[in-house]
């Protein structure tokens, strides 16, 4: 189901693991692993392959780069590692990347989207706002705003899903009672308003309202789901927030791999929100919709 892909010219080394259904312009979405993790990692627990299959679009899980296979990071500006200690151009190999896959592949240039988790959705809003032109929307799971965007000459909307219980990268900002490296991270609520001001829209004050879910899928203690609309522009909602009460660092739909990580809202598929939101869009300089 997932095909593995060795690069080689300025990018040897890295690969990716793909999974592109039959179809013609297929939408895309890219899947960025966390940090000290690797992409097979985030296909096994995301379950975006899954979301793919019934939806129709492709999902492509990039590597990042590290002193180990399995130890793998973003360069997203403040976090993480190897690839932030380096300075790693990982925004420059996404650029070669999607030009690499729209030549191999019949994708839609205008329906180019990045999602990750942790370390990977950080490096997906600043993907967005150093590549533009190319990605149509985002949605960074347990991964706030790391870099200091420039205004954007377009909207590129963002869906950011965060646990309030989440000691890696708190919701509330600051550092993590967990974090290995203790970086003041901004909130969530601080890394939507300017994510929203970068994109030249008006700030909404947000008001959260419940997102029915499964509750027979229980965990150790009872979690929560609501969402809140910071910007909206032509009765679409283009900067939202899914706030899960009392989740961990965690990505919702999922148990955790390991338990220190937290508590996951199991009864929700975040791969569904995330499809249901990037659905809505296209990035207007690429191909018609």
């Amino acid at each position: 189901m997932l095909q593995r892909v060795e690069l080689d010219g300025p990018d040897e080394g890295r690969h990716y693991y793909a999974y592109v259904p039959p179809g013609e312009r297929l939408p895309l979405v890219l899947a960025f692993h966390g940090g000290g993790s690797n992409p097979l990692d985030m296909a096994r627990f995301c379950h975006l392959v899954e979301v793919a299959e019934r939806h129709q679009f492709a999902v492509v899980f990039p590597s990042g780069s590290g002193p180990a296979a399995e130890y793998l990071t973003w360069n997203a500006g403040l976090c993480c590692g190897h690839a932030a200690r380096r300075n790693v151009d990982d925004v420059g190999f996404v650029d070669r990347l999607l030009d690499h896959l729209l030549e191999r592949h019949p994708l839609s240039a205008s329906r180019v989207y990045a999602t990750g988790m942790s370390n990977g959705g950080m490096f997906s809003y600043r993907l967005a706002a150093e590549l533009p032109h190319r990605i149509a929307a985002i949605a960074p799971v347990a991964g706030c705003l790391a870099i200091e965007p420039s205004v954007l000459p377009h909207v590129v909307p963002a869906l950011h899903i965060h646990g309030t219980a989440d000691h890696f990268v708190p919701y509330d900002g600051g550092g993590g009672s967990r974090s290995l490296r203790q970086i003041a991270f901004p909130s969530v609520r601080e890394s939507l308003r300017r994510w929203a001001v970068v994109c030249g829209l008006p700030v909404m004050e947000p008001q959260y309202e419940q997102i029915p879910h499964n509750r027979t899928l229980a965990n150790d203690q009872p979690l929560d789901a609501h969402r809140a609309v910071y910007s909206r522009e032509q009765g679409v909602d283009q900067i939202v927030e899914v706030r899960i009460s009392g989740g961990g660092h965690t990505w919702p739909g999922e148990a955790p791999p390991w338990c220190f990580l937290g508590p996951s809202l199991l009864g929700l598929s975040a791969g569904e929100l995330i499809w249901e939101f990037f659905e809505q869009f296209f990035c207007t300089n690429g191909e018609p919709k």
